[in-house]
Order: C-alpha cells, then sequence, then structure tokens
C-alpha cells in the first residue's frame, strides 16, 4: 500500500528567510549609495559642505556589494545619480531637461569606479578556503593586510583621476565639479596644483576616502573581539603623508613682491534677465543699463579699462545702433572697453569659388573684443571651445532636426588662437570666454603665450539664481593657483570679482547689507600686475596634467592585469572542467584501494 505524505507537515519546518534577508541588503545597498552621492553633492554649491569631500564615500563602502557585475553596476550608477542629478540641477533652467540628460551620461562615470574598484578588493581579498563555512558578505572595506589596503587606496584614487581626466575631453568634455573643487578654500592645499592641476587634490579625497573606510572597519573589528586597537592604520598613515607635498610645496612657493603696475578696471554687471530670442525692447534695457552704468563709473573712478561681460549686449558688434552707442560712449568716458559679444566674418574658403560662386563663408564667432577710445578694434580673441547644443549642435549636418528643435540659431565657429590681449599697464590677459576657465588647458595655453593676467567674460545670467555660477566661479579659482596668474571674473548677472594667485577670492560685487550676489552695478578693481620673469611658470604649466595622465597609464594596467586574472580563472575552470577522472589503481593482491 503506498504511503501518503501529510503535506501541512513541511509547516514545521523553519522557513526560508534568504528573500527577505536580500531585500534588507538590497535596502541597504540603494540607501548606502544615495546616501554617497548626496554628501558628495552637499560638497558643492549650494550647500558648501567641504569636508564631506573627504568621507562622502563611507556610506557607499561600509555595506557589502552584491554579486555579479550587472547589479554592481547599477549600484554605481545610483551613486552617480545620486551626485549628479543635484548637482547639475542648475543646467535644468535652459529647458530641455538639460541637467536630468547630462546627469544620465556623467553618472555612468562613477559607476565604471565602482566596478573597477571593486574588482580590485577581489583579486586583493584572500580567497575563503573551500571546506570554510559560509560567512555573510563582507563590506569593501573588510581588506585584510595594510600593503592591501594601500594598494586599494592608491589604485582606486588612480581610477578615479583616470575618469575625470577623461570626462574633461570625451564628447569635447565636461569637466565640471571635479571632486578637488570642494577645497577651494583650503589655500594652504591648493599650492599642490600647480604641479598637479586640480587632479592632485581629487587623487588626495579618495585615497582619504579609502583609507579612512578601511581604518574605521579594522576599529570596529577590533572592537567586537575584544581587542581595541588605538594605533593609526598604515594606509591613513599612507594619506597624512601624501599630504606632506603641498605643505612644502605651499611653504617654498616663491613670495611675490609688490606689483610691478595696476590695472584698475571698471567691472559692469548688468543682471539681465537671458532668453532665447530678445525683444527690441530688451535690446534697448541692455544698451540702457551698460551705458548707464559705465557713464556712472568711469567719472568717479577714472579707470584704466572698462569691462563687460559676455554677450552683455545681445547684437552683434557690427550692429549699427550698438557701434554709434559705442562709438559715443568711448567720446564721452575716454576709456577703452573689454567687452564679449558675438561676430559675423567672412572667411576665405579656397581659391575655388562654391557652388553660388562665392570664394568666402560668412562664419560667426563668440569673441572677446579690446576696442580703443576712438571705436577701432584693437584686437580680440575668438572662443576655441564652444558649448555643444548651446553654441553649436554636434553632427548638425546630419541631423539639421535637432538644431531646429533646440532653437539656438546657426552654429559657431571655434577659433584656433590663444590670442593674448596687450591691455593698458602692461597687462598681458588672456581670456576666457564662458565655461573655458573649466578646461585647465586653454588658461595654460594663455600663460604659455605670455600672459601675466587671466581673465573670465562670461554669461551665467541662463541660469537665473541657480547654484550654476557659483559652481562655475570656484573653477577660476584653480586657474589662478594652478599657473600662479591673478584672475579677474566678469559676470553678466552674479560673483564677478578678483582672485589673487594664491587662490584668495576678492571683492566680490554683492549687496553691502544683503549679501546678494545677484545684483546689478559696477565696481572697481586693481588688478596686480607682475612682469612674466617675475612671476615664472609652475611645473604644472610646463608639463601640464601630467599627474592625471600617469594615473591614465595607471589605470590601463590595473585594466590589463584585472583582465589577465579574469582570463586565468577562466582557463582554470575550463581546464577543471574538461580533466578526465583518473581509474581507479588495482593492488596486486586484488583488494580494492583504500580511499581517504
Amino acid at each position: 500500500m503506498p504511503s501518503v505524505t501529510n503535506d501541512n507537515s513541511s509547516s514545521s519546518r523553519p522557513r526560508n528567510l534568504s528573500w527577505l534577508v536580500s531585500r534588507r541588503f538590497l535596502c541597504l545597498r540603494v540607501t548606502g549609495a544615495i546616501a554617497s552621492g548626496l554628501l558628495l553633492s552637499a560638497a558643492f554649491p549650494p550647500i558648501e559642505w567641504d569636508i564631506m569631500g573627504w568621507v562622502f564615500l563611507l556610506p557607499l563602502l561600509c555595506i557589502a556589494p552584491p554579486p555579479g557585475a550587472g547589479r554592481r553596476a547599477l549600484l554605481g550608477y545610483v551613486f552617480g545619480l545620486a551626485h549628479f542629478l543635484p548637482s547639475l540641477a542648475w543646467l535644468n533652467e535652459i529647458g530641455f531637461a538639460a541637467g536630468v540628460l547630462l546627469a544620465l551620461i556623467c553618472g555612468l562615470f562613477p559607476m565604471f569606479w565602482y566596478i573597477i574598484v571593486l574588482r580590485i578588493i577581489d583579486v586583493l581579498a584572500p580567497a575563503s578556503p573551500p571546506d570554510a563555512p559560509p560567512m555573510p558578505p563582507s563590506p569593501p572595506v573588510a581588506i585584510a593586510g595594510a600593503l592591501n589596503q594601500c594598494m586599494v587606496a592608491l589604485s582606486a584614487a588612480a581610477v578615479w583621476v583616470a575618469l575625470e581626466w577623461t570626462r574633461g575631453w570625451i564628447f569635447t568634455g565636461f569637466p565640471w565639479n571635479q571632486i578637488g573643487v570642494t577645497q577651494w578654500r583650503r589655500l594652504t592645499l591648493l599650492q599642490l596644483t600647480t604641479v598637479t592641476g586640480i587632479f592632485g587634490l581629487s587623487f588626495l579625497l579618495i585615497a582619504f576616502n579609502m583609507a579612512f573606510g578601511c581604518t574605521i572597519y579594522d576599529w570596529y573589528r577590533s572592537f567586537r573581539l575584544g581587542k581595541p586597537s588605538r594605533r593609526l592604520s598604515w594606509p591613513l598613515g599612507m594619506v597624512v603623508a601624501l599630504l606632506l607635498p603641498s605643505l612644502w610645496i605651499a611653504s617654498h612657493a616663491p613670495r611675490l613682491p609688490a606689483p610691478d603696475q595696476t590695472l584698475r578696471v571698471l567691472a559692469v554687471q548688468g543682471n539681465i534677465p537671458q532668453c532665447r530670442a530678445f525683444t527690441p525692447e530688451q535690446l534697448q534695457l541692455c544698451f540702457a543699463v551698460y551705458m548707464d552704468l559705465t557713464r556712472q563709473g568711469v567719472p568717479a573712478t577714472k579707470p584704466d579699462l572698462v569691462v563687460w561681460p559676455e554677450t552683455a549686449i545681445p547684437a552683434p558688434l557690427y550692429h549699427e545702433q550698438y557701434r554709434t552707442l559705442l562709438g559715443e560712449l568711448l567720446a564721452d568716458t575716454q576709456t577703452p572697453l573689454l567687452i564679449g559679444a558675438v561676430d559675423f566674418r567672412r572667411i576665405p574658403l579656397t581659391d575655388e569659388p562654391d557652388e553660388d560662386g562665392e570664394r568666402d563663408d560668412v562664419r560667426g564667432f563668440n569673441s572677446a573684443f579690446y576696442i580703443g577710445t576712438d571705436g577701432s578694434v584693437l584686437d580680440h580673441y575668438d572662443k576655441i571651445h564652444l558649448v555643444p547644443f548651446g553654441e553649436f549642435t554636434p553632427f548638425e549636418s546630419y541631423l539639421p532636426w535637432l538644431r531646429d528643435i533646440i532653437g539656438m540659431g546657426r552654429s559657431l565657429t571655434p577659433g584656433r588662437e590663444f590670442t593674448v590681449l596687450r591691455l593698458p599697464n602692461g597687462a598681458r590677459a588672456g581670456v576666457n570666454i564662458c565655461f573655458e576657465d573649466t578646461f585647465p588647458g586653454i588658461s595654460r595655453g594663455f600663460v604659455i603665450r605670455g600672459a601675466n593676467v587671466l581673465m573670465t567674460l562670461t554669461n551665467d545670467a541662463w541660469y537665473a539664481e541657480s547654484s550654476g555660477s557659483r559652481q562655475h566661479m570656484l573653477h577660476t579659482i584653480f586657474r589662478a593657483v594652478e599657473h600662479r596668474r591673478p584672475l579677474f571674473r566678469s559676470g553678466n548677472n552674479s560673483d564677478t570679482c578678483l582672485i589673487l594667485p594664491n587662490g584668495r577670492v576678492t571683492d566680490l560685487l554683492e549687496d553691502p547689507v544683503t549679501g546678494d550676489r545677484f545684483i546689478r552695478g559696477s565696481r572697481t578693481y586693481s588688478i596686480p600686475i607682475w612682469n612674466n620673469e617675475t612671476l615664472g611658470m609652475t611645473f604644472y604649466t610646463k608639463h601640464g596634467d601630467l599627474f592625471a595622465q600617469g594615473c591614465v597609464l595607471l589605470t590601463l594596467a590595473i585594466l590589463c592585469g584585472l583582465t589577465y586574472h579574469w582570463l586565468r580563472q577562466k582557463r582554470r575552470l575550463f581546464e577543471v572542467v574538461t580533466e578526465k577522472p583518473q581509474p581507479p589503481s588495482s593492488t596486486s593482491d586484488g583488494a580494492e584501494p583504500r580511499t581517504t
């Protein structure tokens, strides 16, 4: 008679709670990734908790990573989005959800970093013996051995720098908010950038995050074992030792003497809301604001130069009314002007005419013009690095509908020369236009060609009163320190200021009562001017991103090593699977062989 099984007997067994544990780990992992991203975002404007740059990775590092490359990639992407979505929210002011779209791209870089670092830890972490009991997953900072911890910290920092450097040029580049920017207040630490550029600070911050995470876990583990440790861990000591070069550089930096000359500049900040298509009434408002503020400021301060920001007047320089009013202004003030404006010129094409019989073409440029008191253009600089979808549409010849949707008009033409403008009182100015000052190589190009002062003419009114202008201004601090040149910044709606060669921000144009930066007004600045022989050239000016490129080479070596290790594992697994079992050996007396 067949036996009958009781279906209710399974209810007496303990319930499998693996699904609950898995869900709990999923929530913890996602929470840690979001927390790390938000902490990093909080280190930038508008919050500016710069201390978060030293600890933002801890929530992500102190939770066990998920198994599988796909889940790790997803968790790293959550970390990247949690950082870039809030820190790039100011870009949404221009429409098209631009901040969200860019964050979706930029979030890939922290994702790649997380995947690579976890793979490095997998290789360096000692494997458990086959007969060891199953253990709960450990966080990435549970790395055995001081040497392994140091190697992981340095490797993670190098990979982060390599990805930041790559983000600065791939697809025309977006070197915005490298984590080293968070330390702009630490003037002593900033001097390290004269050798390594901004990437040296990013390297220090990531290495400290990794070393600090390992140290906290070691202390916690020793406390749980009943053997509290008070010694400083080797990885943390290594990072502290890495801080010493910046202190040495700061203490041995050449002390600049009194400036040879001073350039008095009247900066005019119109604070006029930006729009895609200006009406005639808005154009007249721009004329009135900038002309009146200039006429009021020049007699009282007697400057050597008047500076207007990028596209202060939304009209090309050859606009009839613009030229007329500008000529009258120069005749009244007898002070030269440095202004940003759009210009259209005929550029020769080839010796052969085109289909219409023309031998040249009209091209548009975003330029900085140095205009003399007689109204003539003494010199100009054409912007080299244009903004994608703002000043040109990528692949517009193949996707003309994309240009029509964005509605930015005809694409501009990039300049080709790092033109240094010869201003009064011995000033040789390299003028960055808009976000060119976020690219270290552009300022370096000016200094190599003889600039003894850097300037930025920008129009951040596109982003209203968001944190975009403040984030932009912080990048200019590092251009001043990297090349040890004073930098004057002229903003359309905010953050007009002077930055000294040591990185100190002075004379910010703001409301004296409320401290509001988004104001309409003018201010006179005394820009110190030194000869190039006095200023010299920093290591970074001479050699550029040598440190970042070294991190790129190290990252490539790491990737090659990880690939070799992965292939070696696959080969061993293949050999085990395909290995034929050996037949049992027979004994002389016919007995079965003894097995152990």
